[in-house]
């Protein structure tokens, strides 16, 4: 069935591909839904101005140099998703989007506050990449102490999470940095937390998918009494992780079980013999003797259900 272009609601394309193939003005498309392309080119304008139902934007590109985009971008009324890859950088819009659920950008540090987030009062799921225009060795330079990002638990409607930042920009999270309740997914990537902030995380009732990507930089993490009640999938990359204190009543919902780079850790926990829904135990550029950790608790499974080990 042959649809006219202009009542095209969904477009999707490599935009490595020459522009004049697209037969048709980009502006003329008024009925369009969903753009999705790897790379921001000059007519998309029209495409923002001139479709008030867009409900879907995705710019998929990654890289560098960083590029800024127009704030036209915001303008569809009916923006419910915007995904940006990390080689696009826009301001915050000027006036309260509430129909925007999904929003994946790259931010500075000083737009990463209350009073920008607060334009997205229904927004479920976020992703950050923390980038700055100054070049990172002026970053370096200028102090040592870490640029410090704000909490997140004024956002009640998130489920999920994810800050990214940038290896050479100096960014944390506040002292026990707060999250919404209804979180269910948190990935945090070169972000300065400590086993004070791993502690809240860990009592967060909802939380299925707990992601640390040298997050944590110390050489001890005692989880907190009764931690992580719900959570299903945990990916740990910490270096200098060298003791993990793991209680019998902690991870009791664990499938699966991811640890990356982990040098110094040698053992994995005993308890997690014990834990009824484990699945497997992936390690990636892991310590030797954490492997041969793992072959053991592998053998030692009380449960009926074996642990698969791969590395």
């Amino acid at each position: 069935m042959f649809v006219p272009p202009k009542l095209l609601r969904v477009l999707a394309f490599d935009t490595s591909i020459s522009l004049q193939r697209v037969p048709m003005q980009l502006g003329g498309l008024v009925f369009l839904r969903y753009v999705s392309i790897t790379q921001w080119f000059e007519d998309l304008d029209d495409v923002v101005s001139n479709n008030p139902n867009l409900e879907t934007r995705v710019v998929s590109g990654n890289g560098a140099p960083t590029i800024h985009l127009p704030s036209s971008i915001w303008k569809p009324p009916h923006l419910r998703h915007l995904e940006l890859g990390n080689s696009y950088m826009v301001d915050p819009p000027s006036v309260d989007n509430e129909n925007l659920q999904t929003l994946s950008w790259v931010v500075r540090p000083i737009h990463c506050r209350q009073k920008v987030y607060n334009k997205f009062p229904n927004i479920k799921n976020l992703k950050i990449f923390l980038k700055d225009d100054i070049e990172p060795s002026h970053i370096r330079g200028c102090c040592n102490n870490p640029i410090i990002l704000d909490h997140f638990d004024y956002l009640v409607r998130l489920e999920k999470l994810s800050i990214l930042n940038s290896i050479d920009l100096n960014a944390a999270l506040p002292e026990e940095c707060m999250y919404p309740s209804r979180l269910k997914k948190l990935k945090l990537s070169e972000t300065n937390i400590s086993e004070e902030d791993l502690n809240v995380i860990a009592k967060l009732p909802q939380l299925e998918v707990l992601k640390l990507e040298n997050a944590f930089h110390g050489a001890v993490w005692k989880v907190v009494e009764r931690g992580f009640s719900n959570l299903r999938f945990l990916l740990i990359e910490a270096k200098e992780l060298k003791q993990w204190v793991v209680g019998q009543k902690h991870f009791r919902m664990l499938r699966h079980l991811v640890l990356r780079s982990c040098n110094c850790l040698e053992q994995i926990p005993e308890c997690f013999e014990r834990i009824p829904l484990l699945l497997s135990i992936r390690l990636e550029g892991c310590h030797s003797s954490l492997f041969v950790s793992a072959k053991q608790l592998q053998q030692n499974r009380r449960s009926n259900k074996d642990v698969k080990v791969r590395s």
